[in-house]
């Protein structure tokens, strides 16, 4: 089976940060947030198909040095194509019914659930729901039992239909991705998903946890329910508070490394403070406090680091 993973965006929201890595290769937890995806997919799907914009060769050469446990293409677009001409542009390798993903999306999603559902309703697609306490920012689901009857997009308070809406993963047939007219830019949201609903269209809702990690704040956060799953709370010659995650080959000199601290490769910290923060690799750190940031990659600080942009020859700290 085969899982398209949607990474053509430009990661404007996470600039600098973005300027000099691609968001989907940016770490969660110390890895590249495509290869976490790639990684923990359910074993029935043998190929992974990135579709591709911002940075594609970056993009294949990082998977063209690892073994992700699956065959994985890269399908490049010449021009930003939406969420829906970039599935259509792999149609030619979809064999069956496959599995779409949002790149930057983290969550405790069973997809293997969701498949068995998929399969036992016959639907031509099912889109996983996730439940929101504000649903007047998002485009909500009404459902019958589990059958998406129609959207609702941005409902005042009061008028919602549900509570529902897209947490961006999908299980579609193939006759669907034959909707999307090819060669053009498509909102499958907006423009093919409407016209499915009532027609074999699903849903299937989940709890746990779901986060876009698509903006500096959401991204700190993705990192911290990782850090729930990978923690470690024994390094030599550090002082840790809390939970922490931090790469072999990073160097720790009088530091204390508090709560929710991700602490990448190469990256050296002599005398500082981090808590709640994601030092990417590469950063060298001296006497500094690192808190509620994203600092990296491959930058000096020195004497403290503040919640805003920094960008010292395009590289930055956030």
């Amino acid at each position: 089976m085969e899982a398209i993973i949607l990474v053509g965006g430009f990661g404007t929201r996470l600039r600098p940060l973005t300027l000099t890595v691609p968001k989907p290769l940016l770490p969660l937890a110390n890895v590249p947030m495509l290869e976490r995806l790639v990684r923990e997919l359910p074993a029935a799907f043998d190929t992974v198909l990135l579709a591709v914009n911002y940075r594609a060769d970056d993009i294949a050469l990082h998977f063209g040095k690892i073994d992700a446990g699956r065959r994985v293409i890269v399908v490049p677009e010449a021009e930003p194509l939406g969420t829906g001409g970039a599935m259509r542009n792999c149609r030619d390798h979809v064999t069956g019914t496959a599995a779409v993903f949002n790149g930057d999306v983290v969550s405790s999603l069973d997809l293997t659930a969701m498949l068995a559902q998929h399969r036992a309703t016959g639907a031509r697609g099912t889109l996983a729901l996730w439940e929101v306490a504000d649903p007047s920012r998002y485009g909500v689901v009404e459902l019958r039992g589990s059958e998406i009857l129609q959207f609702q997009e941005k409902p005042t308070p009061g008028t919602e239909l549900s509570r529902l809406i897209n947490a961006g993963t999908y299980l579609l047939e193939p006759e669907v991705l034959d909707l999307i007219p090819a060669g053009r830019k498509v909102s499958v949201e907006r423009e093919i998903f409407p016209v499915v609903a009532g027609d074999g269209l699903y849903g299937f809702p989940f709890d746990g946890y779901w986060v876009d990690a698509g903006t500096p704040e959401s991204y700190l956060e993705a990192n911290r329910l990782l850090l729930d799953r990978q923690a470690t709370a024994s390094h030599r010659g550090a002082e840790i508070r809390g939970r922490a995650l931090i790469a072999d080959d990073a160097r720790l000199d009088g530091c204390i490394v508090g709560p929710d601290a991700v602490i990448g490769p190469g990256a050296q910290l002599t005398d500082c403070e981090v808590r709640h923060s994601v030092v990417l690799g590469g950063t060298t750190a001296r006497e500094a406090l690192i808190a509620e940031a994203i600092v990296g990659p491959d930058i000096t600080l020195a004497g403290g680091c503040r919640r805003e942009v920094v960008a010292p020859e395009g590289r930055g700290a956030w």
